[in-house]
């Protein structure tokens, strides 16, 4: 039999993405998860410790997936070591549409159980990679890596929820997300509109 506590987490994942905190309701997260209401209270507290400890294995996961990455990315030179950490990072949101939707939902709600990190507590690996790139003059030495961290992780984010609207095609699909467009993102996030 599986775990209830990770049956919950699962399902309560699916909710919160749909509905977000508030409209998510109790009775359809353990429906969905097969198992008694009573769980919720007996793993969590609360519908808001639920709430809060799946948005925390979101960023877990996330994070620990970002990791190795971020490692490889470090050794390299700053261009190119920030274009694979933020080309990894799209792949990883791309793939994880649910905790996109997760992340929104807890942006649109103020950031009112999961709290955004703190400036210290951004990749390390990156802060170095792009400190290391404004004394090579690869990047402005004017500007703080908290604002161009936070610029291209919204502007990946982003591009999960809107690309679709974008895309060329006559269908309303998600365009794929090919090594051509991949390139293309990554020269206008790190490059901008420069000529």
């Amino acid at each position: 039999m599986a775990d209830s506590r990770a049956l919950l987490l699962d399902a309560a994942a699916d909710e919160f993405a749909v509905y977000g905190f508030k409209g998510a309701r109790v009775q359809a997260i353990v429906k969905r998860a097969g198992v008694n209401e009573r769980m919720i209270y007996h793993h969590f507290g609360s519908k808001e410790g639920l709430y809060a400890a799946v948005m925390l294995e979101q960023r877990h996961t996330l994070g620990a997936a970002w990791m190795p990455i971020l490692d490889k990315a470090a050794a390299m030179d700053p261009y190119e070591g920030m274009k694979t950490a933020l080309s990894g990072y799209l792949d990883l949101v791309t793939a994880r549409p649910q905790a996109v939707a997760l992340f929104i939902h807890e942006a649109l709600s103020d950031w009112s159980v999961s709290h955004l990190p703190t400036a210290d507590q951004l990749p390390p690996q990156l802060r170095e990679l792009y400190a290391r790139g404004q004394r090579e003059g690869v990047f402005p030495a004017g500007r703080p890596f908290e604002i161009a961290y936070m610029t291209a992780i919204c502007a990946l984010m982003g591009l999960t929820v809107f690309s679709h609207h974008f895309a060329s095609s006559e269908d309303d699909t998600r365009p794929e997300l090919t090594p051509e467009l991949r390139t293309h993102i990554m020269a206008q996030l790190l490059d901008g509109l420069r000529a």
